[in-house]
């Protein structure tokens, strides 16, 4: 998988790609948005980026406020995203709190106004990037799991494996799709209190299905958990009962 970092600005567009591994995030580039009110030659500039480094993921600043709350260029990057979207059908994208970025590049270029100008858009990509993708490296020490297809026939029951290669059963309680993917909401079989957990479906290379834990880290975690309402309803199960 390789990844692009973007920072949303009204006037640019910072650009930043990962190495092939996904761990390394550098600066590419800066786009000029000669007109606010519209994204079209953007657009065709990052379908050309994307086409020379074969990206096939995309992460986009979330421009929050310090405190947590949104703020009024979030609206915008939604929008900015929906574009992204409808443009790039097949290519998943994703928001990252891009809170402390700005810090951290203006940390970077203190003295120099003069490089500061040029490349704080890019700069500020790289720092998002890279904050995702260290994210994504922290998370290989949680559980993935992996569905072996022979081995369950009960629609209602999937047998997955650890990375210790343990067997674990699942009772599913419900699945549900949104544009960024499938997830399911689980329940491990077995005597006791059993914890709900969700997953986000994910096919890998050999086609077999990558089972992703969405767990409170994750960045969609709360769109998750809102996808699955209705059915913690249902359920009768407290949101802030969760210890995920």
């Amino acid at each position: 998988m390789r990844f692009l970092g973007l920072d949303f600005g009204d006037k640019t567009i910072g650009v930043s790609v990962s190495n092939l591994s996904g761990k390394v995030a550098t600066g590419v580039t800066t786009l000029t948005r000669k007109d606010e009110n519209t994204l079209r030659p953007n657009l065709k500039e990052l379908k050309a980026i994307i086409r020379e480094y074969g990206i096939t993921h995309m992460v986009i600043g979330y421009p929050k406020h310090l405190d947590g709350r949104d703020s009024p260029r979030c609206k915008k990057t939604l929008v900015f995203k929906e574009k992204l979207n409808r443009y790039f059908k097949s290519i998943p994208v994703e928001l990252w709190d891009e809170r402390l970025s700005t810090r951290a590049v203006s940390r970077e270029f203190e003295g120099s106004l003069e490089k500061y100008k040029k490349h704080v858009d890019e700069m500020a990509a790289v720092y998002i990037l890279q904050g995702f993708l260290d994210r994504a490296a922290l998370q290989t020490a949680v559980p993935k799991y992996k569905r072996r297809k022979s081995m369950e026939n009960e629609e209602s029951v999937i047998v997955l494996y650890d990375e210790d290669g343990d067997e674990v059963k699942m009772q599913v309680l419900s699945s549900r799709q949104n544009e960024t993917g499938t997830y399911v909401l689980v329940v491990e079989e077995g005597e006791g209190d059993a914890e709900v957990l969700h997953f986000k479906l994910i096919e890998d290379d050999a086609d077999d299905t990558i089972f992703e834990l969405v767990d409170e880290e994750h960045a969609e975690f709360d769109a998750v958990l809102d996808l699955f309402k209705e059915d913690y309803e249902t359920l009768g199960v407290e949101i802030e009962d969760f210890e995920v």
